[in-house]
């Protein structure tokens, strides 16, 4: 019994580990990293992952990019602020608007540029090691088309010709329309309801062509020829001499952007 007492009280555990005890006989705890367990996850396995982590996140690193489109306050331009965050520097940025180039500017931590046509505005940006980013916005709210002439509304009315037109976007100029009747007599319109788009042109007794002119408010402009078959006007009665014979229709002949 004696020899069984002093072998527990000699600091040593069942297992054969050592038990320490300060001098005031407070048990001294092992450090962690007397383990060799502890060692190897700290020192070995962990530095391996940190290590490779890093160089993973380098490699695969790509930059990412943001585009936003501002309204239009004259349908004629546009800005387009965009960003690109990238972890590595750029090697190579490409901004295009419908594959031209376009020139941009530094604006804070992004950039701007402005635009003066609808189509696909591009951003492709290409970081130190390789990797590629593309993003692409569409610009539509520009106006770069003409005003269009409603076929179906045109027609011989009391000897006039009336006809509906319309644009979506900056609107019918209707101070800029007028006729050139029988290739050589220009004539005004007499009457536009501006809320319905509806425009009546006056016409002479004798009618062989009408070839109508307009723009939008940007100056987005086009001519229509209107064909007029086997029309003529009683100048007292102010009808159609032929009516089951008299037709009006629209073709459009061309389309010029104004400066």
């Amino acid at each position: 019994m004696r020899s069984q007492n002093n072998v527990s009280q000699s600091g040593r555990r069942p297992g054969g580990q050592r038990i320490l005890y300060d001098a005031h006989g407070t048990r001294v705890k092992s450090s962690p990293l007397s383990n060799k367990l502890v060692r190897f996850l700290l020192f070995g396995l962990l530095p391996y992952l940190v290590i490779n982590g890093i160089i993973l996140l380098l490699v695969c690193s790509t930059p990412k990019i943001s585009i936003e489109v501002k309204d239009t306050n004259d349908y004629v331009t546009s800005d387009v602020v965009f960003s690109v965050r990238s972890l590595l520097p750029l090697k190579e940025m490409k901004v295009t608007m419908e594959s031209a180039p376009v020139e941009y500017e530094k604006d804070g931590s992004s950039y701007r540029c402005s635009v003066n046509q609808n189509g696909t505005f591009y951003v492709e940006a290409t970081s130190v090691n390789g990797m590629m980013r593309a993003a692409y916005a569409d610009v539509s709210m520009l106006d770069d088309t003409a005003p269009a002439v409603d076929e179906e509304s045109a027609h011989i009315d009391q000897g006039s010709l009336r006809f509906n037109i319309s644009d979506t976007q900056s609107g019918v100029n209707f101070d800029s329309i007028y006729a050139i009747v029988n290739e050589e007599q220009e004539v005004y319109p007499s009457e536009i309801d501006k809320t319905t788009g509806q425009v009546t042109i006056p016409l002479p007794s004798k009618v062989d062509s009408v070839e109508l002119y307009f723009e939008d408010m940007v100056g987005n402009a086009r001519s229509g020829h209107i064909t007029v078959n086997t029309m003529l006007i009683d100048p007292d009665t102010g009808e159609e001499a032929v009516p089951e014979e008299t037709d009006a229709e629209t073709e459009s002949e061309g389309e010029t952007e104004a400066s």
